[in-house]
């Protein structure tokens, strides 16, 4: 037993060797704030750090940080203590984030093996989870997927034992799941689910009664600081409920529905074989490779094998298919040990099903099971492929672009710092970077979620041939635009050159800084 846990515990060390190579290797974090949600939680944590609440700091309103709750932020705000000068605490902030990402690993070493999973397929399952680039990605900048997954994983161990303190402990763990991210909701209907399917119902009130205090704690303090407002921008940083129902309605459910499993099943797929070439005979197969996960997953349930996992990604998958953004790998990475455990039981079944056919007495079952053997052993092959082209290349080359534009944005941002008043507020993307950059506070560019829905380009051009307007109205003196401002929403080229154009070519915007794919425009008064 020794031996064996000896053995375990070198492999664990082994398959960190490539997020801590991305570490060594990326101590800058040149893709912080990329993805604006990591910068937003950053800000709120030195918010919490440096006494002055939990607030959305980057905003010229400041209201309170009702849309992320408090946990993850409370755990960076340690590192802004730590450091309080930024960029210079971002290796710290990076540091965390990988130690989170270590115990995360364990965890599902630890989930696998009670679960009842050989050392030798937990090996091969965490070795995945591992080399993952989105594991690698999340799990070492500033998102919280990976610290939910943590207290999820706790909980479900916690879940299998005995006793009523248990129980209340495990709704505890769940709370604090929740608190993590809102989305932990799904297990307040997935845990005691899971309780009653054991028909063990009074368990299942017990642990309700450990995590519904956490969630009425959150629900209240929201709704008592949150900020009012009919502002599409504001609300969009305020207030999850509002957002979806305004974005999500009866004219367009059935779009957002039919997108979001498209992407549901994409991003699940997309775990296995990363996103790396955006051809539609690749989206397929990676989409097939998502129903493959959902078949071993049944296959999983049905063998009593982590049935309260799979209670949990049920609830969770139908929250994401009517949620207001489309479910991308970031979004189901925290079911990401399940689905891949998944593959790897519908792989199983599937070479069983054809070393069957191999024996066949007939030549032609055998023909077309060598063939299909050929066919799946290619794509697992192919599959670790891109993954290791992700984790040691595509990674790294992306953090180099990444730091070239990083050079720009702060040039931009100091040049913000050295001649825009105190008072003046900015309008840009990157507002929690301009912010934590030049001290100066702002929106970003008024877009939402829907037009990506309807796939109406035609707004966003649009919004940015209406920017000055926009930016008067709402007290805007300045606009830093660049090229990559309608990348999270798409971004094709044609829509990129439209945009820009938009903006150059609006003489009541006066451009007074330009540094490589930015410019910053002083907002002209009529």
């Amino acid at each position: 037993m020794i031996k064996m846990r000896f053995r375990g515990l070198i492999v664990l060390l082994l398959l960190l060797i490539p997020s801590a190579l991305y570490v060594a290797r990326n101590r800058d974090v040149p893709e912080f704030g990329r993805m604006h949600d990591d910068a937003l939680l950053f800000t709120s944590a030195k918010g919490l750090a440096d006494g002055e609440g939990f607030r959305v700091l980057s905003l010229p309103e400041q209201p309170a940080q009702t849309k992320y709750p408090v946990l993850y932020p409370f755990y960076l705000s340690l590192v802004w203590k730590m450091n309080p000068h930024f960029p210079e605490n971002l290796w710290i902030a990076r540091l965390f984030s990988w130690i989170l990402l270590v115990i995360c690993l364990a965890l599902s070493w630890i989930y696998l093996r009670k679960e009842g999973f050989s050392e030798g397929r937990t090996m091969l399952l965490v070795a995945l989870l591992g080399l993952n680039p989105y594991m690698i990605l999340f799990g070492t900048n500033t998102f919280s997927e990976v610290f939910f997954m943590c207290w999820l994983l706790g909980l479900f161990l916690l879940a299998r034992l005995k006793g009523v303190q248990m129980a209340i402990l495990a709704g505890a763990v769940a709370g604090c799941a929740y608190l993590s991210r809102t989305a932990g909701i799904a297990l307040l209907i997935s845990m005691p689910a899971w309780y009653v399917w054991r028909r063990e119902s009074r368990r299942a009130i017990q642990f309700a009664a450990g995590m519904v205090p956490f969630v009425l704690g959150w629900m209240l303090w929201s709704r008592l600081h949150i900020l009012h407002t009919a502002d599409q921008t504001l609300i969009y940083y305020t207030d999850y409920v509002k957002m979806e129902f305004l974005t999500v309605g009866l004219d367009n459910l059935h779009i957002v529905l039919w997108k979001n499993l498209d992407g549901l099943l994409y991003g699940m797929g997309g775990l296995a074989i990363p996103q790396v070439i955006g051809l539609l005979p690749v989206k397929i197969l990676t989409q097939v490779v998502g129903v493959a996960m959902i078949s071993g997953c049944v296959r999983l349930f049905r063998r009593g094998i982590a049935v309260q996992y799979c209670f949990f990604a049920i609830v969770s998958s139908v929250m994401l298919l009517g949620w207001h953004f489309p479910p991308t790998e970031r979004f189901v990475l925290p079911l990401c040990p399940l689905l891949l455990a998944g593959l790897l039981t519908e792989i199983e079944h599937i070479w069983t099903m054809l070393r069957s056919a191999f024996r066949h007495k007939d030549i032609g079952q055998r023909v077309v099971a060598a063939l299909m053997g050929a066919a799946v052993a290619s794509i697992l092959i192919g599959a670790l492929a891109v993954e290791c082209f992700m984790s040691f290349g595509n990674l790294y080359d992306s953090a180099e672009q990444r730091r070239a534009k990083v050079t720009d944005l702060r040039a931009a941002y100091a040049w913000i710092a050295a001649n825009v008043p105190d008072s003046s507020k900015v309008l840009s993307n990157d507002d929690p970077l301009l912010y934590l950059y030049s001290g100066r506070r702002g929106h970003w560019v008024p877009m939402g979620p829907r037009a990506w829905y309807a796939n109406d380009h035609e707004s966003t051009v649009a919004t940015y041939r209406d920017i000055a307007a926009y930016c008067r109205r709402q007290g805007f003196e300045y606009f830093y635009s660049n090229t990559d401002d309608t990348s999270r929403w798409g971004g094709d080229a044609g829509q990129v050159e439209a945009v820009q154009q938009a903006i150059e070519k609006n003489p009541e915007l006066k451009p007074v800084f330009t540094s490589g794919f930015g410019t910053v425009y002083k907002v002209q008064l009529r």
